[in-house]
């Protein structure tokens, strides 16, 4: 769509196996989503993300932090530089746990992706994912990219 000379911003919903690989070195993909964290941060990419992304991605810099690949001001840097890139946490109201519920039994996934899939769904959006079982069984819920598939 042309606005005037500006082209509109794409929309992504992205998960927590993106976030990681932002935070943990050597892990597949690191290089896109490198390339997406600095599209989000130059704001020529819209991000979202559900509530549940906030834990997700502190459990996983706590694991990090637990078996001794990360330091723990590493892991608080982190959080602080994710948290100053512009990813827009939506809240969930009791009614998008009913919807949420209803992916998780219609795509045998866990309640936590079946937030990712409604949320993307939502906002129609793209899920941005790592997770290769996340996009098999999601894709018929919302459009799913996964990282290593990545052209921004």
């Amino acid at each position: 769509m042309d606005t005037g000379g500006q082209r509109e911003r794409p929309k992504v919903v992205i998960d927590a196996s993106v976030a990681a690989k932002w935070v943990v070195s050597g892990e597949p993909w690191q290089e896109e989503a490198r390339i997406l964290e600095e599209k989000i941060a130059f704001g020529e990419v819209e991000a979202y993300a559900p509530q549940l992304f906030l834990y997700e991605v502190a459990s996983v810099i706590f694991k990090t932090i637990r078996s001794g690949v990360l330091k723990i001001s590493d892991g608080i840097e982190a959080l602080n530089a994710m948290g100053q890139l512009g990813i827009k946490i939506q809240p969930a109201a009791w009614n998008d746990q009913a919807e949420i519920l209803n992916i998780a039994v219609m795509t045998k996934l866990t309640v936590y992706d079946a937030a990712y899939l409604h949320l993307s769904k939502k906002m129609n959006a793209k899920l941005i994912t790592a997770d290769s079982e996340l996009k098999r069984r999601g894709e018929s819920v919302a459009a799913i990219l996964l990282l290593k598939e990545l052209k921004i």
